[in-house]
């Protein structure tokens, strides 16, 4: 019976203990800014799985190509932008939460599945991210199924 009590009180003290460890590893990080374009496919095909602008040149050249309009005001200092494409004629909704793990931005794109015809133009999300805490973007890459570490400059 000594020997039940101790392994319960062991198994217990291993699961609070990895419990807690976990939560502290990852956060929730804030959107700053969303800031959409829509232009055609042709227009976006340089944005490749796990882009990450952290300068105001590059991120220039970025807005320059997407023909985006006014460029937003960024503080590439204190923040970073990462970009998501999608179809323009997609129907469904899109809603973005992104975590720190380990010093890593994620970002999860959740949406409904209410199928389309796919179009000729895409919708380009310029999301706005602070630097704080986060060495590094991590993206999954459907076409290799392997994930991309952008490490931030």
């Amino acid at each position: 019976m000594n020997q039940v009590f101790s392994l319960a009180l062991l198994v217990l003290a291993l699961i609070t203990g990895g419990v807690s460890v976990s939560a502290q590893e990852s956060r929730t990080a804030e959107i700053l800014g969303k800031y959409p374009v829509e232009q055609p496919r042709v227009n976006s095909s340089f944005i490749k799985p796990g882009l990450v602008v952290t300068t105001q040149k590059q991120f220039s050249e970025v807005w320059k190509k997407l023909k985006g309009g006014d460029q937003p005001k960024i503080s590439f200092d204190s923040a970073f932008v990462v970009l998501h494409v999608r179809d323009a004629a997609d129907p469904n909704r899109h809603r973005f939460t992104a975590r720190i793990r380990d010093g890593e931005l994620e970002i999860l794109a959740l949406s409904t599945r209410i199928g389309f015809q796919r179009s000729d133009r895409t919708l380009t999300t310029v999301m706005e991210f602070s630097r704080e805490g986060v060495e590094a973007f991590r993206e999954y890459n459907p076409k290799t199924r392997k994930h991309v570490t952008t490490p931030l400059k």
